[in-house]
Formats: C-alpha cells, sequence, structure tokens
C-alpha cells in the first residue's frame, strides 16, 4: 500500500506538471498579444492625437507610425513584456509550489493512515494466538482476558483518528495490555514505569504498546530469568529498554512494527524514532511533545 501511495504521488506530480507546461505557452502567447496590442493602442491614440492637436494631415499618419515611431512602440512593448513577464512567471510558479504542497500533504495523509491501518491486524492476530492458547487451559482466564481485550480495543477504537494523546493515558493503556499478557506469562514479564509529569506530554497512540509487544515478541522469558521492560521519561523522549533474551527459534527481524512506527512518529512529530543495542539491552526512544 505504502508503494501504491508513492507511485500515485509522482504520478498526480507528473500529471501537474505537464498540465502547467501546457498552460504556460498558451498564457505566455495570449499574454504577448495583448501586451503587443495595448503598446500599439497607446501610440497609435498618442500619435494621432499629436495630429489633431496640432492640426496635421492625419492622411500621413500610418507612415509617420510606422516609420518613426515604431521604434517607440517596441521600446515601450519590451518594458511590457519584462514586467509582465515577471509577474506571469510569479503566479505559474505560486500555483505549482500550492499544488505541490496539496498533492505532499495528500500523500501524508494517506500515508498515515495508511500506516495506522496496519495497528490492529497486527495486534489483533497477536490476541487471538494468545488466546487460542489458553482457552482450553482455562475458562475463567480465557474469560478475564476477553474481558480485558474488549478494553484495550475500546481505546485503539476511540483514539483511531486521533494523531496524539496525553502521555498518562498512553500509560494507563499499556499497562492494562501489559496486564493481558501477564495472564499467561505471569512471573515471567515484568514491566517498570517512570514517567514524571505525563499529563504534560502527548504522544503516538497505542505507541508504546507497540514497543512493548515488540520486546514480547523477539524475546524469550522464564521465571528464573524474567524479561524486564522499563519505561521511562527523559526530557522530551520516552525511552523503552529490555534485556535482551533472544529466542532460540527463528523470529522474523524485519521490524515491521518498529518501521511502522517510525514512519507514523516522522509523519506526524517531524522527529526520529531512535533504537539500538546497548550493553545486552535493547533501548528505543520515543519522541514526546507538550502541546
Amino acid at each position: 500500500m505504502g508503494g501504491i501511495a508513492h507511485n500515485s504521488y509522482h504520478k498526480s506530480t507528473s500529471k501537474t506538471s505537464m498540465q502547467l507546461k501546457k498552460s504556460i505557452l498558451p498564457s505566455y502567447t495570449l499574454f504577448v498579444i495583448i501586451a503587443l496590442s495595448i503598446s500599439l493602442s497607446l501610440i497609435s491614440i498618442g500619435v494621432y492625437s499629436f495630429y489633431l492637436i496640432k492640426g496635421l494631415d492625419t492622411t500621413g499618419f500610418l507612415k509617420h507610425l510606422f516609420q518613426v515611431e515604431l521604434s517607440s512602440a517596441i521600446k515601450q512593448f519590451s518594458i511590457w513584456i519584462l514586467i509582465g513577464s515577471a509577474f506571469l512567471f510569479y503566479i505559474i510558479w505560486r500555483k505549482a509550489i500550492e499544488r505541490e504542497q496539496k498533492l505532499r500533504e495528500e500523500n501524508l495523509k494517506y500515508k498515515y493512515q495508511n500506516l495506522k491501518s496496519q495497528v490492529n491486524p497486527h495486534f489483533l492476530f497477536n490476541s487471538l494466538n494468545t488466546l487460542s492458547e489458553i482457552v482450553y487451559e482455562d475458562a475463567k482466564i480465557a474469560d478475564k482476558y476477553i474481558q480485558k481485550l474488549s478494553g484495550i480495543y475500546r481505546y485503539i477504537l476511540e483514539n483511531e483518528e486521533i494523531d496524539l494523546v496525553t502521555l498518562n493515558k498512553e500509560i494507563e493503556f499499556v499497562k492494562q495490555y501489559f496486564e493481558i499478557q501477564k495472564v499467561r506469562d505471569n512471573d515471567k514479564i515484568l514491566l517498570e514505569i517512570e514517567c514524571h509529569n505525563a499529563d504534560e506530554f502527548k504522544v503516538v497512540p497505542v505507541s508504546l504498546q507497540i514497543l512493548v509487544e515488540n520486546a514480547l515478541k523477539h524475546n524469550s522469558r522464564s521465571e528464573k530469568v524474567p524479561l524486564k521492560i522499563s519505561i521511562e521519561r527523559n526530557n522530551d523522549k520516552i525511552v523503552v529498554s529490555n534485556n535482551i533474551l533472544r529466542k532460540n527459534i527463528l523470529v522474523s527481524k524485519s521490524k515491521t512494527g518498529l518501521l511502522n512506527l517510525k514512519e507514523r512518529v516522522k509523519l506526524i512529530l517531524d522527529k526520529d524514532l531512535i533504537y539500538e543495542e546497548d550493553n545486552n539491552q535493547f533501548i528505543v526512544k520515543l519522541p514526546i511533545i507538550k502541546p
């Protein structure tokens, strides 16, 4: 879908460029004709008026006009062309900029909607997988899991059309998400959150959930060696880190979720999502803003 949006954008840009090229020549030709007509008219009126005021014979008017006054007409015409051309090309340039900006904004909106639409199916797939594993083990646990899952989807649906949510709201959401993960993993996973003044900041919705989900997806855990996930605020960033406990089985390293989130953050905040490995820790730095 992203490729389609990208191609559509370039096709629209090329089409606009062609339209501008087609409109320039007729517009410029019309302008030259009008400018020439105005120049000749003004010179003709001026010379003819001079003949009338001075009481001269008007039969020699045309001969005098083309033999004597034509050079003046050409000079006046050239000035009109120079001024008018600058004005005309300024208008065309402004229209090109406005159209390009409009196309870019439309492309960004389309691209962002496309990125957001990828969040729900991915999360639903993982949630149903977890539910299928516990439903036959304990019906009460499965029922509790479904109730918590409905609360999570309520949050996702409520913020589907919203670009930013308050940080404290997102933190409460990720706590709820983590609780349904603990239904299966219990003490195998730990979550520590330390974000002061969270109500003063805003963040991309569902971003923390994606980062926590990413840690759970790519790491093993056990009660003896639990997976520890930490969320803390560092100035204008939320730092999400976890100890690296790579799974023995082959897991996709495409980082689709992270790349998706990185693009969303860039589109909304015009800032970069940074992720790195350091001292056996996987660290993600998520930008946040003050409204």
